[in-house]
């Protein structure tokens, strides 16, 4: 069951795990402290979120960018330790089927009796003729973008700074041609071997020009939990072969819909931002093109001729899981933003930069504020005078108050 004392455990372990004062991409803390006195629903969430995340980071190869006390190899060892890693597994499997699977059997029905080339036709037209992101326009007239395009990007760093790394999860193995062509996309994603064009190389230089923090997992205090959620989803998708089908679709929507979401941000920092590195996006939106006749042309229409309608369904499902999840961590980032604006003009908030980093500083959710006063940090965004105005902002928002450590 995941209630409070299952995650006050877990929490405990992976504290013990990190230490205090771990490295940042060894950071295996979550947020469990004080949640038997606040058990709040969405503060449950987003620690179960968190917990998921961790699972997830289980399975990547990390090392430090920057320069850390002692050995190395004691410290990759402690992190990957069998036991330990064992252990986190086995919450991936129960935080999954909790978290995930609802949200899939809720898409399953409207799946049902879809053809496959329908489906893509009717996917790609409706990308394509899809309206600009609600989200850059808002900002295109705000005078404080700057600091709703930060959090935006911290939101996303989530899965940005180690992109396709769990996309590279599904392609080892030995299935067929299909096998060649999803490979061929993952090394583009890495730089074609080249380490300067990798893409989370590309994404920390966009970072870099709003003075960010680029370590991976530096910013994971100030993740809210639809960022999480998004991450999840991924990684639900891809850290099993049982999702192969499904992971091709996550490619099939991925793939299609950043060759227009990716090219709207690259004009939007080009106007905006002239001086941030805007390579990331700009490579995204002319690379995608091909990636996604790829998925479709090499991967999908051979594995439904070869298999049949069951894997156009799974690839289907896949899409969908991935439309969805996108549509709502873009729809919740807009709903922050208005509510911190709405804030700000009202007096009672200022826009500013986070720490670099809130871990020890008190997670706070809308249903999960009490008697607390004194200012809280949003994201990315700034901070609010009082952490009780967070109760106005929407399901999924969290901030960290500024004056608890």
């Amino acid at each position: 069951m995941l209630d409070w004392s299952f995650l006050h455990e877990a929490g405990e372990q992976l504290q013990a795990r990190s230490g205090d004062a771990p490295p940042q991409i060894y950071d295996l803390r979550i947020d469990h402290d004080g949640l038997m006195d606040d058990p709040s629903p969405m503060r449950l969430r987003h620690v179960q979120h968190q917990l998921l995340m961790r699972t997830c980071q289980n399975r990547f190869v990390l090392l430090p960018s920057r320069p850390v006390a002692g050995s190395i190899v004691d410290l990759l060892h402690a992190r990957y330790a069998p036991e330990a890693t064992h252990r986190l597994d086995g919450w991936n499997v129960t935080l999954n089927d909790a978290l995930i699977e609802p949200m899939v059997a809720a898409l399953a029905p409207g799946v049902e009796g879809r053809e496959t080339s329908d489906y893509i036709a009717e996917m790609l037209e409706s990308i394509r003729n899809a309206p600009p992101s609600s989200f850059l326009a808002w900002l295109d007239d705000h005078p404080q973008r700057e600091h709703h395009y930060r959090n935006f990007l911290i939101q996303s760093s989530a899965d940005l700074l180690a992109e396709a790394s769990a996309s590279a999860l599904g392609v080892v193995g030995e299935f067929g041609a299909p096998q060649s062509a999803l490979f061929r996309i993952l090394i583009d994603e890495f730089g074609y071997g080249t380490h300067d064009k990798k893409h989370s190389v590309l994404y920390r230089r966009t970072l870099r020009g709003f003075g960010l923090n680029e370590e991976y997992n530096g910013y994971w205090p100030h993740f809210d939990t639809r960022a999480l959620e998004l991450h999840n989803v991924i990684h639900y998708l891809f850290q099993s072969p049982r999702n192969l089908f499904r992971q091709i679709g996550f490619l099939l929507y991925a793939e299609t819909s950043y060759q227009v979401s990716t090219g709207q941000h690259y004009r939007y920092l080009r106007r905006h931002h002239g001086d941030v590195d805007a390579t990331y996006f700009g490579e995204h939106a002319h690379i995608d093109v091909h990636h996604s006749d790829m998925v479709i042309n090499e991967v999908v229409n051979p594995l439904v001729a070869r298999f049949g309608p069951d894997v156009g369904r799974e690839v289907i499902l896949g899409a969908e899981l991935t439309r969805s999840a996108f549509a709502a961590a873009d729809a919740h980032m807009l709903a922050v933003s208005k509510a911190f604006d709405a804030a700000e003009k009202g007096g009672a908030a200022t826009y500013g930069a986070p720490v670099e980093h809130g871990r020890g500083r008190h997670l706070i959710t809308p249903d999960s504020i009490g008697p607390v006063s004194g200012p809280a940090q949003v994201g990315g965004i700034g901070h609010l005078h009082e952490a009780t105005l967070l109760g106005t902002f929407p399901e999924g928002a969290t901030a960290r108050e500024l004056g608890h450590v």
